[in-house]
């Protein structure tokens, strides 16, 4: 079995390099290459990050690039983006800060005694922590909140486990709809957003802004975050529709936190530090004009690349002050550990390695031929978002295919005359697997809270994934004009 996993690649390489697409030798060779690593990366005969290094070996040998100019390719910003991205979120996580939001606002009067109303603020508080924290911590965070409300139903309504499976899983798959919807709305909600934005300035030169983003992230955000919950109210509704004490509860849970602790405020600091350089230069130019010589210095000096390694800064270099003598030796609010032990490296590597090989196929002309060849089939600009959010939408349940799609779709959308920024950003939206639970780690953290069967989770998610599919491609196409 390992070796069938193994020699499929080289077969798909074999196969791609003998296919007749009107391509030069360079652009051949590293379509096949390509295709060959995202071939392992679906049979993963080994790590996506070992898969993602091939170039190296295959460009000098085959005469596409000498070594030096394919390792230039990896040389992405994208790296240090997903790694100070996640690692915020991390810090977010460690020292308390999103449970205590959540449990804050869970905790308001009038919210936690009614089913439907509790159940709604607590997807939309998942999905306002996923707008800035990565889907799958946002899940490892929220779901044991989640979960320590179902089990205090049971205790308090008296009722066996099995009697509640609905509200266990309108909980779990509420926690990961709602992160999915979450992920949207930012350019950092997801990781794999970046590489879209990334994808896009290489082909175009245009480098999309925060809230150039938020424009159509926001409106299709909130319509998942609807959609998703009146998909489970009718799927799975609660068969308790009152939590007994809920509201008593969730105060008391809120009581046992205390204060806000000083490393929670100091995290909080530098989330807004985060949030500010993010926005500075969109704020500069609405408030000076796009023509002002300091709008001009902030959008060179602050382009949204700058701003995750300057978080892993803040990060590793504000003390904590939790542990005295840690703190002394030299603690700060993240140590390399932190970074070794929950940074996504595999996932680095992977999406590095994904952009590397976008821009030597747009180098060599690939991604404006398969745009033209995308743009003959007839597909026109009103279809081509339906067709571009079906792909991917139905692949990424079984491959990391967001650079794929994105090397094909963004090219086909400035050929067909379709806005290519808009492309961009809705295969960033469409780029999560909804229906298996080895989708992705999401969905892996969400089910492995235990509360949802494997058939429940994919019927559930195949249900998702249309409305997923129609809702995100229909508000693409009403608001391409405005991003």
């Amino acid at each position: 079995m390992f070796l069938l996993r193994l020699l499929s690649g080289p077969a798909a390489f074999a196969l791609t390099a003998a296919v007749p697409l009107g391509l030069s030798y360079e652009g051949r060779l590293a379509l096949a290459t390509f295709v060959c690593v995202i071939v392992w990366w679906m049979t993963q005969p080994m790590p996506w990050a070992v898969a993602a290094m091939l170039p190296f070996l295959v460009f000098p040998a085959a005469g596409v690039m000498n070594i030096a100019e394919t390792m230039r390719l990896y040389g992405q910003p994208i790296f240090f983006w997903i790694l100070g991205t996640v690692l915020m979120g991390y810090a977010i996580e460690k020292h308390g800060l999103a449970y205590r939001f959540a449990l804050a606002f869970l905790a308001l009067r009038g919210i936690g005694g009614r089913m439907h109303r509790l159940t709604f603020i607590y997807m939309l508080i998942v999905t306002a922590i996923s707008m800035f924290v990565s889907d799958a911590a946002t899940v490892a965070m929220t779901v044991p909140i989640g979960m320590s409300v179902v089990r205090h139903t049971w205790t308090m309504s008296g009722t066996a486990r099995a009697a509640t499976a609905n509200f266990a899983a309108f909980i779990t798959l509420g926690t990961f709809y709602a992160s999915v919807a979450g992920g949207t709305a930012t350019i950092m909600g997801v990781p794999h957003n970046a590489i879209a934005v990334a994808i896009l300035e290489q082909v175009t030169g245009r480098q999309l802004g925060f809230f150039e983003w938020m424009i159509v992230g926001m409106p299709v955000c909130l319509a998942l975050l609807v959609a998703f919950y009146a998909l489970l109210w009718i799927v799975v509704p609660p068969e308790i529709r009152a939590l007994p004490s809920g509201e008593a509860f969730l105060r008391a849970e809120r009581a046992k936190l205390g204060p806000m602790r000083a490393n929670e405020v100091r995290v909080l600091v530098v989330f807004a530090i985060m949030v500010a350089l993010f926005t500075l230069p969109t704020l500069l130019e609405v408030a000076l004009g796009s023509n002002h010589p300091v709008t001009a210095a902030a959008a060179r000096a602050l382009p949204v690349w700058v701003v995750p390694p300057a978080v892993l800064f803040l990060l590793f270099t504000i003390r904590s002050s939790e542990d005295g003598a840690r703190a002394r030796a030299g603690g700060a609010l993240l140590s390399w550990r932190d970074a070794e032990q929950h940074g996504p490296w595999n996932t680095m590597f992977l999406v590095a390695g994904a952009v590397a090989m976008t821009d030597a196929l747009t180098q060599f002309g690939v991604a404006e031929t398969v745009g033209r060849m995308v743009s003959r089939l007839g597909i026109g600009a009103t279809m081509l978002p339906y067709v571009a959010a079906a792909a991917a939408g139905i692949a990424t349940n079984f491959i990391s295919g967001t650079a794929l799609f994105a090397s094909i779709f963004v090219p086909a959308a400035q050929q067909i005359g379709f806005n290519p920024a808009s492309m961009a950003i809705l295969l960033g939206h469409v780029g999560v697997g909804l229906i298996f639970p080895w989708a992705g780690a999401t969905s892996a953290t969400a089910f492995a809270a235990g509360e949802v069967s494997i058939a429940r989770m994919m019927w559930i998610g195949l249900a998702a994934t249309v409305m997923l599919i129609v809702l995100v491609a229909t508000i693409h196409l009403m608001m391409a004009p405005l991003v």
